[in-house]
């Protein structure tokens, strides 16, 4: 199917160059030299950045192909500008890499599209009834629109676990795993036993699974079908291979760019809803109209949040955090005005100030008290990894989850800092910019 994209990509990429760039009135030298430079160089940065290789595509992918196509056309604008060509095929060039990237975006969404519709049902075979196996299971059988089947599983202390949950289909040993297979149309196993396995299990498994049959390891495919990491099961090793690589400084440049714009464009927005915030705060309480709070900025730096007071000033707790839900929407310290403010974020539109200071970004992980850091820090596995990046002002974890716990919001964040990319992220803030809007955006999610 990767091939197939790859001719796909070519006449696209060589349709439009062709259509749009006849339309300048360059030499026939010049045209051919563009239209053949098109398709090389986003085939050859495509391919560079392994896209073909991609059986499924994420918004990590899309933005990959982003990269290459406006790669591809900024080379091919700079040689058109220096070869003296007028300035308006630079313009010409800037649209066909958006008409070009449109193109191959549907094209892809089309295809996942008519995949879905046309995918059948896979059956699943899950190595280890333990605790790992169990939890994996369920998590499959949450989720029906994957069309996967957990047939059963295979454990070498069949006996035992039977004894203690009948509900667990056992349809054998490990050595059993290739007529287990066979019996059931396996298509997917997940091995879901402690990370070094014997040998002769390991043995058995070589042996026993058929060529054709996807392999993942139990925490691996948790990943795929939760989007968020499993806290519990997470080593140094993966969470080092995972996370910590070094990433494009461009990537930091433009989010950092994109911080701006977007706290700048969303404070002119709601400037008529601050200037109701701030009066409706002053003639309901006298007291001052901001409220700030020292959270943890990126790496277990100290900042001042900046938010409108919701609260009578008098019924304030300092070490009262409103993003973890301590407060109820009855709440009697809550001023009426304030619930209101609540209800719809209007109170954190401050915290836009602290994106401009660079304290945080519009979107990462939810910063939290100093307390909080520190008190997790000790007690929860890789907390203080969720500061290795700004924290946001939304968030992955505050899309998937309401009233987090503190090892899912580190699963959803480490998947966030893992994942991260500029496509995705504007996805994060549209998305949570609707739920404000029709005041779904519940604290804590």
């Amino acid at each position: 199917m990767n091939y197939i994209f790859g001719i796909i990509d070519a006449l696209i990429v060589g349709a439009t160059s062709y259509y749009l760039i006849a339309q300048m009135e360059l030499s026939k030298t010049m045209t051919a030299v563009l239209i053949t430079g098109s398709v090389l160089l986003v085939a050859g940065m495509l391919a560079s950045k392994k896209i073909y290789s991609v059986s499924h595509y994420s918004l990590k992918d899309y933005y990959s192909i982003f990269e290459g196509v406006a790669g591809s056309f900024f080379i091919l604008s700079a040689f058109t500008f220096f070869s003296g060509v007028d300035f308006s095929a630079v313009v010409v060039l800037a649209f066909n890499a958006i008409v070009v990237f449109s193109l191959m975006v549907i094209l892809r969404i089309l295809a996942a599209v008519i995949t879905k519709l046309c995918k059948r049902t896979k059956n699943v075979l899950i190595v280890g009834a333990g605790q790992d196996g169990k939890l994996i299971a369920e998590e499959i059988k949450s989720r029906p629109e994957l069309k996967l089947n957990v047939v059963g599983f295979l454990d070498d202390n069949m006996n035992n676990i039977e004894d203690e949950d009948s509900s667990i289909n056992i349809l054998g040993l490990t050595c059993d795993s290739e007529a287990v297979i066979k019996d059931n149309n396996v298509k997917i196993v997940i091995i879901a036993v402690k990370s070094r396995m014997d040998s002769d299990i390991l043995t058995d498994l070589v042996k026993g699974i058929p060529l054709g049959v996807k392999v993942w390891r139990m925490y691996r495919f948790y990943e795929k079908i939760t989007h968020k990491f499993l806290v519990s099961k997470m080593s140094v090793n993966w969470l080092f291979y995972d996370c910590v690589r070094k990433r494009a400084l461009m990537y930091a440049y433009l989010k950092r760019f994109c911080d701006i714009l977007a706290s700048i464009a969303l404070l002119l927005v709601t400037l008529p809803l601050s200037l109701i915030a701030v009066i409706g705060i002053k003639l309901t309480d006298l007291g001052p109209i901001f409220f700030t709070q020292t959270r943890m900025s990126k790496f277990g730096k100290p900042f001042k949040m900046i938010k409108f007071r919701i609260m009578y000033q008098d019924k304030i707790e300092d070490d009262f955090d409103d993003d973890a839900n301590e407060i109820s929407s009855d709440d009697l310290r809550i001023m009426p005005f304030g619930k209101f403010l609540r209800k719809f974020h209007i109170d954190e539109i401050p915290q836009m100030i602290n994106v401009l200071r660079g304290d945080m970004s519009i979107v990462g992980p939810r910063p939290v008290r100093e307390e909080v850091y520190y008190e997790n820090k000790e007690s929860i596995p890789f907390w203080e990894c969720r500061n290795w990046v700004r924290p946001g002002w939304c968030g992955w974890q505050q899309l998937n989850v309401n009233e987090p716990t503190p090892e899912q919001r580190v699963g959803y964040d480490l998947y966030y800092i893992k994942h991260q990319n500029l496509l995705w992220e504007i996805f994060i803030f549209i998305r949570y910019i609707c739920k404000v809007v029709i005041g779904k955006a519940d604290k804590g999610k």
